[in-house]
C-alpha cells in the first residue's frame, strides 16, 4: 500500500475541486449562450407603437422621449404608428398591425373582447397613491348607515349609457353582485355629470346616485380625486351627508398592453424597464402619461375584470336601455 504525504493530498484534492467548478463555470456559459440565442431568435424585428393623438399635431414630437426609451428598454427598433382615436388603436392591436398600445380600461377591455389576443404590462397613476379608482354609489346619510337594500325603489341618478363609471361599470358589477339595478331603483336619472348627480341627491331629485372616486387620501376632503373631490372643490353645500353606499372592485387607471403572441423574454423587459421608467427617464416618462404622473405599476388581466365585465354577453342585457 503506498501513502501519500497529507500536503500531498490537500492539494490534490483542491486542484480537483478546482478543476470541477472551473468545469462548472464553462458549462453555466454555454448554457447561458445557448439561451440567450434561443431568446434572441424569437424576438421580432422591431416593436410597433401605436399612440392616440386625437388633435394634437406635435404628438409625434411629443411622444419621441418616450419611444426612444421604450428602443433602448427593448433592445429593438421601435417604429411609431399615430393612431387619431382609441377605437383605431383598439382595432389596430387586436388585427396585429401594432404590437403596443397605451389604451384606456374601457379600450383594453373591448380589445380583449375582439380577439383575446393582448396582456396589460402596465397601468400609470396620478400620484403615490396605488394606481387605480373605483365606481362607487353614494346615498345621503342618515341615523344609520345605509345598504344597498335601504335604497330598493328609489331613484337613481347615472350617466349615459356610454358612460364608463357613471353607467356600464356599476350596472355590470352591481349585477354580478346580485343587483339588477334596473328593477332594484324605481327608476334611472339620466343626469348632466356625475357632479349633477351629486347635486340631484343634496337636493332630493333622487336618492342615490353614480360616481366615481380614488378612494384614497383623506375622506374628510372627498379623497385625492373624483366625483366627490370634484364636488367638495366646488365648495357645495351638504358635502357632510354623501355616504359611499357601494363600491365596485378597484379599476386601474390605463392599459399599456402588448400583443399576447410576444416571447415572453420581451414582455418581461419591458415591464421592468417600464416600472423604472419614472426613476430614470422622467421626460420619456412623462411624454407618454402627461396626465398620471405617479409612476408604472404592474397589471394583469384580472385587474381590468370590472371592465371586461362591460362587454360580456352575460352582462349586455342590464346595459340596454330601459326606456326609464
Amino acid at each position: 500500500m503506498r501513502f501519500l504525504p497529507e500536503g500531498y493530498v490537500g492539494i490534490a484534492t483542491r486542484t480537483e475541486n478546482a478543476a470541477g467548478f472551473i468545469a462548472l463555470i464553462l458549462f453555466l456559459i454555454v448554457f447561458a449562450g445557448s439561451t440567450l440565442a434561443q431568446e434572441s431568435t424569437e424576438l421580432p424585428d422591431r416593436l410597433r407603437l401605436g399612440v392616440v393623438v386625437a388633435a394634437d399635431e406635435n404628438a409625434r414630437d411629443r411622444v419621441e422621449p418616450f419611444r426612444l426609451a421604450l428602443e433602448d428598454i427593448a433592445d429593438l427598433p421601435v417604429d411609431l404608428f399615430l393612431m387619431d382615436t382609441m377605437g383605431d388603436a383598439v382595432e389596430a392591436i387586436a388585427e396585429g398591425r401594432i404590437d403596443y398600445a397605451r389604451l384606456s380600461p374601457s379600450a383594453y377591455a373591448a380589445a380583449y373582447r375582439l380577439c383575446s389576443c393582448i396582456e396589460p404590462l402596465v397601468t400609470a397613476g396620478p400620484d403615490d397613491f396605488p394606481a387605480r379608482f373605483y365606481a362607487i354609489l353614494v346615498g345621503k346619510r342618515g341615523d344609520a348607515k345605509i345598504s344597498l337594500a335601504d335604497l330598493k325603489g328609489v331613484r337613481l341618478a347615472v350617466g349615459g349609457r356610454n358612460s364608463s363609471t357613471g353607467y356600464r361599470v356599476p350596472l355590470a358589477n352591481l349585477a354580478a353582485d346580485g343587483v339588477d339595478v334596473k328593477s332594484h331603483f324605481s327608476t334611472l336619472v339620466v343626469v348632466q355629470d356625475p357632479v349633477d348627480g351629486i347635486r340631484a341627491l343634496l337636493d332630493g331629485r333622487v336618492q342615490a346616485a353614480l360616481a366615481w372616486s380614488t378612494l384614497a387620501g383623506e375622506a374628510k376632503n372627498g379623497y385625492t380625486a373624483g366625483t366627490l373631490n370634484d364636488y367638495y372643490v366646488s365648495g357645495g353645500r351638504g358635502f357632510k351627508d354623501l355616504e359611499i353606499v357601494w363600491r365596485s372592485p378597484p379599476i386601474p387607471y390605463s392599459a399599456h398592453s402588448l400583443g399576447k403572441g410576444l416571447p415572453d423574454v420581451l414582455k418581461r423587459r419591458l415591464r421592468a424597464g417600464l416600472m423604472d421608467m419614472r426613476r430614470e427617464d422622467p421626460g420619456a416618462y412623462l411624454a407618454i402619461e402627461p396626465d398620471l404622473p405617479g409612476g408604472f405599476e404592474p397589471v394583469v388581466h384580472a385587474d381590468y375584470r370590472p371592465v371586461v365585465r362591460t362587454y360580456e354577453d352575460a352582462f349586455a342585457g342590464v346595459l340596454e336601455p330601459s326606456g326609464r
